[in-house]
């Protein structure tokens, strides 16, 4: 059932309003610690969101869609206010991506398998349904990219109207967006391992291209960096885990698990490395601080310089770094297993 925009405005407050009666029990777990033995002074606080097992996680302004595909329940929660500003208990069969459209979300379900419009009050607007399973999605505000187990690649508007349809060559494990071009990378593959849609696929001596950021194409288990832009492989460790760009500096921070160790990469070259005590499996940096999670020990590791490292205890599973709003000097950690939002103010 369609519905209309004003209608969806009322029915989202009514919502939001609803979930935040019917959820008393996600409020903030106060914590407050101030620890004093480490180098920095910071304040701890957490909030249980109820949603566990969020492997995949997409900001908007400040929210979080927080989706656990095995009990099929999907939170959008404000990060700056600590709220759940909706909550749905069914969104679909194993869904591995959603896009905030602000009137409406878009939802990826892998086993539909389809695409879908979905309002804010929970009705379903619109469908597309495809014979195959959906091996990955992109939304880059405007359109929508799904590929298909087997290759297809398809592109839709925010209406999920169809406006082209493609294959690759073979059938590649992930599909990223660079420069405006759809680029496949395949797995253990001895003939190809990078592929531009409508280009010829070529091997350029990747294992496992499984990360893209910036213009790094990582190959998590072979321990190499493949900047698409000049061309050029750079070697660090097998295992890596994360890879963030920091856009001020041009530097690429890039953690490797096989010998816990953090990579400072910039023109193609390693300009500084330091260890971590914890094997660390998720790295960013909020202001001047570089942090980096250990999803194994549930720890938070948190440096300026490389050398004087604070680290400290988060929930379980430690899994996603959040900035909040413009603050240099704080940042959230959403713990999968154990469904709870960290907060770290230094």
């Amino acid at each position: 059932m369609r519905v209309t925009v004003k209608n969806l405005a009322v029915k989202a407050k009514q919502s939001a309003y609803k979930a935040s009666k019917n959820h008393l029990f996600i409020f903030t777990l106060l914590v407050l610690l101030i620890f004093s033995n480490t180098l920095f002074s910071v304040v701890i606080e957490k909030v249980y969101v109820g949603i566990k097992y969020s492997f995949r996680n997409y900001r908007t302004n400040g929210d979080v869609i927080f989706i656990d595909p095995f009990s099929k329940k999907m939170a959008l929660y404000e990060l700056s206010s600590k709220q759940i500003l909706d909550f749905y208990s069914y969104i679909g069969n194993f869904v591995i991506a959603a896009y905030d459209l602000k009137d409406s979300y878009i939802i990826v379900d892998r086993t539909g398998p389809s695409l879908s419009k979905m309002a804010l009050s929970g009705e379903l607007i619109s469908t597309v349904k495809f014979d195959r399973r959906i091996q990955a999605s992109i939304f880059d505000s405007e359109k929508i990219y799904i590929l298909l187990e087997g290759g297809a690649a398809y592109v839709f508007d925010k209406n999920l109207k169809q406006l082209s349809a493609s294959n690759f060559t073979g059938s590649p494990a992930y599909m990223f967006l660079w420069n405006g071009k759809l680029l496949g990378t395949y797995l253990w593959n001895d003939n190809y391992d990078v592929e531009f849609l409508g280009e010829k696929p070529v091997k350029v001596g990747l294992t496992t291209p499984s990360i893209l950021v910036n213009d790094l194409l990582v190959d998590t288990r072979g321990g190499k960096v493949y900047n698409l832009a000049t061309g050029k492989i750079t070697k660090l460790a097998s295992y890596i885990s994360s890879a963030y760009y920091d856009k001020d500096s041009g530097y690429y921070y890039i953690s490797s698990m096989s010998n816990s160790t953090v990579y400072i990469v910039k023109d193609d070259s390693v300009v500084d490395s330091f260890q971590v005590p914890f094997t660390p499996t998720q790295i960013s940096k909020i202001g001047n601080f570089i942090v980096t999670l250990s999803a194994p020990y549930n720890k938070v590791m948190v440096t300026t310089n490389g050398k004087d490292i604070t680290v400290l205890d988060t929930g379980d599973y430690p899994l996603e770094i959040f900035k909040i709003g413009n603050s240099n000097t704080s940042f959230a950690v959403y713990c999968s297993d154990s469904g709870e939002v960290y907060y770290y103010y230094f």
